[in-house]
């Protein structure tokens, strides 16, 4: 593929455009995907407020109402990794992109933003529903609008750069179930979200810790239940910022590289 040297201010437009083109093909799934999500809220809630949990803590479904706002991205973006395999295995439009007068790099910054701008486009909803189910029992005296959109736009980076390196680790469609078993389960279960990370380090300080090193969902769920709920109980809030700003930062530079490899980019 021919070297391409253009005007960085040309760059963001262009990549702009392909970022406006990708959410005009989201939005024929939104509906659909805005389903699904008020379904998983309204099940979890109903269980872990009004069924599970009821007797015990009343913050119960504010607390598991936080962890969905943190973790949905998490799974909205796989949607878009299976159609990314789907497309490399098949018509590989991917390919046009590369074409453009554009950084490589940009090509694949753009996928992992397009990725994290749908996310937020759902999970910006759960709060507010999250609201009607659970009414009195959700209470917004602890509430901070500039750390929950921090920690919210910053989650959802963080799932839209990570997909980069998922798409990376997939051979072809029929691997994606491993993945599943073997990578988002496991951080989704161990990521702090049906319980704080102060009760995971009680019961088993050595899955703590590593959790602290290799799990960027603790610090989602963790920054978004502070945000939300209070600091107290839950690890400190801008520790949980820095934290994630890292792990897309390294997520995203492994992905982008491991991008080019897939895709044989000179």
């Amino acid at each position: 593929m021919n070297k391409k040297i253009s005007h960085p201010l040309w760059n963001i437009q262009v990549c702009a455009r392909l970022i406006w083109r990708d959410m005009a093909v989201f939005r024929p799934y939104f509906y659909n995907r805005l389903i699904n999500m008020a379904l998983w809220v309204t099940i979890t809630t109903l269980v872990f407020q009004y069924i599970g949990f009821g007797d015990t803590s009343d913050a119960i479904g504010l607390f598991m109402a936080c962890a969905n706002v943190a973790v949905w991205g998490f799974f909205e973006v796989m949607d878009n990794v299976c159609a990314t395999i789907s497309d490399l295995q098949g018509g590989r439009s991917i390919t046009y992109a590369l074409t453009l007068p554009l950084p490589q790099w940009m090509v694949f910054v753009r996928i992992a933003l397009s990725n994290a701008l749908q996310g937020m486009a759902i999970a910006i909803f759960i709060l507010p529903l999250s609201k009607l189910l659970l009414w009195n029992n959700f209470s917004f005296a602890q509430f901070s609008l500039s750390k929950f959109l921090l920690v919210f736009v910053l989650s959802q980076f963080f799932y839209g750069f990570f997909s980069l390196w998922i798409i990376c680790m997939i051979k072809n469609v029929e691997a994606i179930g491993n993945i599943w078993n073997r990578v988002i389960f496991p951080l989704w279960l161990l990521g702090c979200y049906q319980f704080t990370w102060a009760v995971l380090v009680a019961k088993s300080p050595a899955i703590a810790y590593l959790s602290l090193a290799l799990n960027p969902l603790v610090f989602a769920t963790e920054g978004m239940r502070a945000a939300v709920m209070g600091q107290e109980g839950y690890l400190p809030f801008w520790w949980c910022c820095i934290a994630l700003i890292f792990f897309t930062t390294l997520v995203g530079a492994v992905g982008t590289i491991k991008m080019k490899q897939k895709l044989d980019c000179l």
